[in-house]
């Protein structure tokens, strides 16, 4: 912008230049609540995958079955797509996996290091309501019926589940969130195997020491991340956080990005994202210098 001791007399033209930027924010994991400060849990290359072990098989066995988001295993055989249809790559034993399988022991070995805020017993749902928290169960957990996690209108609310032992859900059970819960804010740290029950309905991404199951058209929307242990499909829909990352909006401008004091440029190509004067409008109209974008983001 110009100075505002400048002034312009009539008949001349002072050029005004614009810097327009594309951006993109990808999937980051912001954590908070009453007893923890906001912070980042870091999932490294794993934020990418909905289903990975770090050692073990991979099997799935539903045509059915639908993956949005990378799978892998970095030790052990794939099988799987085909059968089912997959939204994302496949990471089998590469550099990625290998990655990931020391990026899922450091998420895992983070949440396990958390104070406990709450300790709850060891059979979680019919009806129940929990409220922002780091809570802690002492050994194998069911969930029965539904388990309902409240933000009390706080979008940026955590989750954060310790359980010393396995985890299993029972049939038609499931995780639901209400007054602005986020998905991507649930966090499973299980020291043991899981096993999601027929049709049942699971929320969070998990970091579990064992196998994973995922019984007859079970549904996850997150995350199975496991630092050792086969992963096991049956007609299943698995959903990543956010789904696949936001593309960026592609901006351009109706006319010279330098132009003299007085004019505008109208720069246009907004979608689903935030200007950064904040509007949310397809295209805006720009009389002063400076640098312009737009901001896309996906759920998380």
């Amino acid at each position: 912008m110009l100075p505002s001791s400048i002034k312009v007399a009539s008949g001349t033209c002072r050029l005004l230049t614009l810097v327009i930027k594309n951006l993109t924010i990808l999937s980051i994991v912001i954590i908070s609540h009453q007893t923890l400060q906001a912070q980042a849990i870091n999932l490294g290359t794993t934020a990418d995958f909905a289903l990975f072990t770090a050692a073990g098989a991979f099997n799935n066995v539903g045509a059915s079955t639908v993956v949005t988001g990378d799978v892998g295993t970095n030790v052990g055989a794939f099988n799987a797509f085909p059968p089912g249809t997959l939204i994302g790559s496949r990471h089998i034993a590469d550099p990625v996996s290998a990655q990931a399988a020391a990026d899922v022991l450091t998420a895992y070995m983070y949440l396990d290091g958390l104070t406990c805020g709450l300790v709850l017993g060891t059979t979680m749902g019919s009806g129940q309501t929990l409220s922002p928290n780091i809570y802690c169960l002492g050994a194998a957990s069911t969930i029965n019926g539904s388990l309902v996690l409240d933000a009390q209108g706080d979008p940026n609310a955590s989750f954060i589940f310790q359980i010393d032992g396995a985890l299993a859900t029972t049939k038609l059970s499931s995780v639901q969130l209400i007054n602005g819960a986020s998905i991507c804010n649930v966090f499973w740290q299980i020291n043991g195997a899981v096993a999601l029950g027929d049709s049942s309905v699971f929320v969070g991404t998990m970091l579990v020491q064992g196998a994973i199951r995922l019984l007859q058209s079970a549904a996850l929307n997150g995350r199975g991340l496991s630092t050792a242990g086969a992963i096991s499909l049956a007609e299943n829909i698995v959903n990543i956080p956010g789904g696949l990352p936001p593309a960026a909006s592609t901006i351009v401008a109706d006319g010279p990005t330098t132009f003299c004091v007085g004019d505008s440029v109208t720069l246009s190509g907004n979608v689903g994202g935030i200007w950064s004067n904040g509007s949310t409008t397809s295209s805006i109209v720009i009389k002063n210098s400076g640098d312009y974008y737009v901001i896309n983001a996906n759920g998380c």
